[in-house]
């Protein structure tokens, strides 16, 4: 008969939360299409500018960007650039 060999089991490792999402903007450009989106797609009656910016949720700007990427609005450098803010959103997850 053969050998038994043992394997030792890792213990599970709870992965951490999703607590929320985070926009990083690199350009003025990236700024400026985002409130293009914002003020073209959002959903309320309000003009967006960069300090009301900061107070939205990320996933509602990324709603808004992704409006405005499948319009005919926009030239392909703009979806480019709309494509980079989008690759750049992170997820900002629990410490525990």
């Amino acid at each position: 008969m053969g050998q038994v060999i043992l394997f030792k089991r890792k213990p599970k490792v709870p992965e951490a939360k999703v607590v929320g999402h985070r926009i990083l903007f690199y350009t003025d450009e990236e700024i400026d299409i985002t409130l293009l989106a914002l003020n073209m797609y959002g959903f309320d009656k309000l003009r967006y500018t960069v300090e009301t910016m900061k107070s939205l949720e990320p996933l509602y700007i990324k709603a808004c960007l992704c409006e405005l990427r499948r319009s005919d609005l926009i030239s392909s450098h703009g979806r480019r650039v709309i494509n980079m803010i989008i690759n750049n959103m992170e997820e900002v997850r629990d410490a525990n």
